[in-house]
């Protein structure tokens, strides 16, 4: 009796062994695979960010071309070009841009101010102090001689409800190239058009301006005084409000923001 209960309780033990052997060899394939899944997805991860970090960086560098949207297309718009460099100094004097318009370069110490949002074709404002609102984040709206009237008019209405950081200015200096009469420019960013189309125009604004005065939400680094404000409002007789009255046209107050837009028909405020 007593060596069958002993054959008994050896059958058992070796039964639990092999129970035990079966539950870890279970274990370790629940937990490998699990750690299979989890070195999976860390792969992912990684190859992510540094695909996304490689796109971002890319995305940076000076000649890359972001594709035009289906409404800048309609609106005879190349991509969006990343400009290389042309340096921002102060200077009092003319500057030869080598381009036309240009997104960065030397430009004059004192900026247009916030208070105006759009100039008329024969305003006569210096392009030097414009370019000196794209470095402290605005966006600057160049319409050439060659804009049809209409076209003008247009811009003028939708500069007035663009924000507080666009401008729209006449560029003086002959005609765009490539049949492009209204250029976009951001500081070191560039989108050429064939018309003023009011999508382009806020789509631009939305990623390229500066919207915060610390300048902490903008995508534009290489700017030196990036989030700056715009110039005072000079209302003398030959300040920057005077030179977007002149051609016949007044000012009143925009909606939103502070900004001033020129229109042909409104009252003129009072100083």
């Amino acid at each position: 009796m007593g060596k069958k209960n002993a054959e008994r309780n050896a059958r058992l033990d070796q039964l639990r062994r092999e129970q035990k052997r079966k539950e870890r060899r279970r274990a370790l394939a629940i937990y490998g695979t699990a750690g299979g899944v989890v070195l999976v997805l860390l792969v992912g991860i990684i190859i992510y960010a540094i695909s996304d970090n490689n796109a971002k960086s890319r995305t940076h560098q000076v000649g890359y071309v972001a594709s035009a949207s289906s409404a800048a297309t309609a609106a005879g718009c190349t991509g969006t070009v990343n400009d290389a460099s042309q340096g921002s100094t102060h200077v009092a004097t003319t500057v030869d841009y080598k381009s036309s318009p240009p997104s960065s370069g030397s430009h004059n110490p004192d900026p247009l101010p916030d208070g105006i949002s759009f100039y008329n074709p024969k305003s006569n404002i210096r392009i030097e102090r414009a370019v000196h609102n794209l470095e402290h984040g605005f966006i600057v709206g160049w319409y050439d001689p060659s804009l049809p009237t209409a076209q003008v008019d247009k811009l003028r209405s939708l500069a007035a409800d663009a924000g507080p950081r666009f401008i729209g200015v006449p560029w003086t200096r002959g005609t765009f190239p490539q049949g492009k009469h209204f250029v976009l420019t951001a500081w070191d960013r560039t989108q050429r058009c064939t018309t003023v189309s009011a999508d382009v125009i806020k789509d631009f604004v939305a990623k390229h301006a500066n919207p915060d005065p610390a300048g902490a939400t903008w995508d534009s680094p290489t700017a030196p005084e990036s989030g700056a404000q715009g110039g005072t409002l000079d209302v003398s007789a030959d300040g920057p409000l005077a030179a977007a009255q002149s051609g016949s046209s007044t000012a009143t107050p925009a909606p939103g923001a502070g900004t001033m837009s020129v229109s042909p028909s409104s009252p003129t405020p009072a100083p």
